[in-house]
């Protein structure tokens, strides 16, 4: 049973301890248990681990009666005196004691699916699934639950989305994207995209992101941050429900995009940061219970918090102290520098790890892998570059994993994309999910990397990924119908462009396709390549592909900063020639004055000896 995330909430206390400080935390929360609400209790009821646990918690508040709040405090602080003196020094207690071992006892899966059991590890994969894939996007939202994965919203050539999408990585042994369509009758979800995806009691919700304008104003509360819940009556009918979230506290964070949203235990998340409707930049921190949906705002008076960011990453480090990576601020200055929130003594910390600093990055994913112990940063970029290249931190050792190769970065990776992860109980076996982003163009492909058990310590195996022989993991570009089906997708997407834009989307995908391939039919014969190396050389071409869209990306900024400074000199070449143009009609102005006034001194003195005047030499 998971107490709190105060320090209370840790493995040193007794059973009965645990008990008291539930029902006095209770107490002082809110009140005598016959008045408190039902969804609390229902909430408590699901941390018991068994009806015997659940009897106990409920009579350890009864017995409490009526006692008042201030008093149940004070009794909670002189257990925590008694049971651990010096509980409130975050210096007695050290880094030793935040860690993340044990993060995925109750959500985690028992096995890994049947699909990726047989993966081979350490390499990244394009995922062949049944069904139709989500249109490309990036800046969406996506979160597991369970065995699946769900996609929510996005963007695309400055579009915002509402779409729901559930991808089963276990349904009978393969994988399967379904589109969730909107139940008939009810409202659906206001297009958006810069929000972030959460799962808890059982359930997705989506927290914060940018609205379209009409929908703000007509539906939602710009000021306050906004709250969905997703709602799936039955598991045989791709229906969803989305509810909207009624909010409760003395204040709430403002409406934002590109906050971080991190669970904190079971049935808390914490927001940080953002940008709001008026592109301030923020650095606020704000809890939110996830059963009674109260928000309490993070004062943090010790320490010196982060510059306001967004786009950044976050992830907890231990019970109770928020670690928040990189980020893009004013004047688009990204960050590459590490920041804690201790939750329990609210204070900023900075955190300098060990090892050489990764360059600054905005617009990353970050996954906890191998029992929340590796944090790996994957995607984004600054003002100089996308970045290809991952970076992992050690958050026992706390510090920067040295190996460039540790993770390697997936074959489609940019800015805006997601990643997943799917775990098992003891944390041992990850894979991770990755959908989506923008790197020049939108994506939407899924790529699966299965975590190696030694990671990061493991030998990096070739950089071509082969399939398995139960043939689950491949390029879905080797499919007529994955393709039949993104066109399908694309025509729902762009239904508002005109048909040119169609006919040549439709030609580029089908350039794409065959570059892909890369199989010329009348020099390679079907006879003598295997599936197994046509499968091969359609990774290797389409890594080739990759590189070569990001060369060209670089080198069509790099034309266009030269086109910049070309258009700045013409213009001051312009502006200097008409400066020397204007000097060359005062001159001449003056050469003709100066003539007239000695004509005009002739005249006057008839027998006055011609000189040149003094004048003439200035000229």
């Amino acid at each position: 049973m998971r107490v709190g995330s105060s320090a209370a909430g840790r493995s040193f206390f007794s059973d009965e301890t645990r008990l008291l400080l539930y029902a006095l935390d209770r107490q002082a929360t809110y009140g005598e248990r016959s008045t408190c609400s039902r969804d609390v209790l229902d909430a408590d009821a699901r941390l018991a681990e068994s009806d015997a646990q659940v009897r106990a918690m409920r009579e350890t508040w009864e017995n409490l009666g009526s006692m008042p709040s201030a008093e149940a405090m004070r009794l909670y602080v002189k257990v925590l005196d008694e049971e651990k003196p010096q509980w409130h020094d975050a210096n007695a207690s050290g880094d030793a004691n935040r860690t993340n071992r044990g993060m995925h006892a109750k959500t985690g899966e028992h096995t890994l699916p049947l699909a990726f059991r047989e993966c081979r590890e350490g390499v990244w994969m394009f995922c062949e699934y049944e069904g139709n894939r989500p249109t490309a996007r990036f800046q969406h939202a996506a979160c597991t639950l369970r065995d699946k994965m769900y996609v929510v919203g996005g963007t695309n050539r400055g579009r915002f989305m509402r779409d729901t999408h559930e991808l089963d990585l276990d349904c009978d042994g393969r994988v399967v994207w379904r589109t969730l369509k909107t139940k008939p009758g009810t409202t659906p979800l206001p297009a958006c995209a810069g929000h972030r995806a959460v799962a808890a009691n059982g359930s997705v919700y989506i927290v914060g992101g940018r609205f379209k304008r009409e929908d703000v104003d007509s539906t939602l509360d710009s000021t306050r941050m906004s709250v969905y819940k997703m709602v799936k009556a039955h598991e045989d009918v791709d229906e969803v429900t989305w509810e909207k979230v009624t909010t409760h506290g003395e204040d709430a964070p403002c409406s934002r995009r590109g906050a971080s949203v991190t669970m904190v235990g079971e049935h808390k998340c914490i927001v940080f940061g953002g940008e709001d409707h008026d592109r301030r930049f923020l650095n606020d921190a704000w809890i939110l219970d996830m059963t009674s949906f109260v928000w309490r705002e993070v004062k943090a008076p010790g320490g010196h918090p982060p510059e306001p960011r967004a786009e950044h990453s976050a992830a907890m480090w231990g019970a109770d102290t928020l670690l928040v990576f990189g980020g893009t601020g004013k004047s688009t200055k990204c960050f590459n520098s590490l920041h804690a929130l201790d939750l329990v003594h609210q204070r900023w910390m900075d955190v300098t790890p060990q090892g050489v600093a990764p360059p600054p990055r905005a617009g990353h994913a970050g996954i906890l892998v191998k029992d929340g112990r590796y944090w790996c940063a994957v995607g984004g970029g600054n003002n100089e570059r996308g970045l290809s290249e991952c970076t992992v931190l050690d958050l026992e050792e706390m510090k920067w994993v040295s190996r460039a190769d540790a993770l390697v970065a997936p074959p489609v990776v940019g800015e805006g994309m997601t990643l997943c992860v799917l775990s098992t109980r003891d944390g041992s076996e990850d894979v991770v999910i990755a959908f989506g982003g923008y790197n020049g163009h939108t994506q939407n492909e899924t790529q699966i990397l299965r975590i190696p058990s030694d990671f990061p310590e493991h030998d990096v195996p070739s950089s071509v990924s082969e399939p398995n022989d139960r043939g689950v993991l491949k390029s879905p570009h080797t499919q007529d119908n994955a393709r039949r089906d993104d066109d399908d997708d694309a025509a729902l997407e762009y239904a508002d462009a005109s048909a040119s834009e169609r006919s040549n989307a439709s030609s580029f995908e089908t350039a794409l396709s065959d570059v892909t391939l890369g199989v010329d039919a009348a020099n390679i014969s079907t006879s003598t390549l295997t599936n197994k190396q046509l499968r091969k050389e359609n990774a290797e071409l389409h890594r080739a592909l990759h590189r070569l869209r990001a060369d060209a990306k670089i080198i069509a900024d790099a034309h266009e900063k030269l086109r910049v400074r070309c258009s700045t000199l013409e213009l001051a070449a312009l502006e200097d020639a008409k400066i020397i143009q204007d000097e060359r009609v005062a001159r001449d102005r003056l050469r003709a004055e100066l003539e007239r006034l000695r004509q005009n001194r002739a005249d006057d003195d008839p027998d006055a000896k011609p000189r040149a005047p003094a004048a003439a030499s200035w000229f």
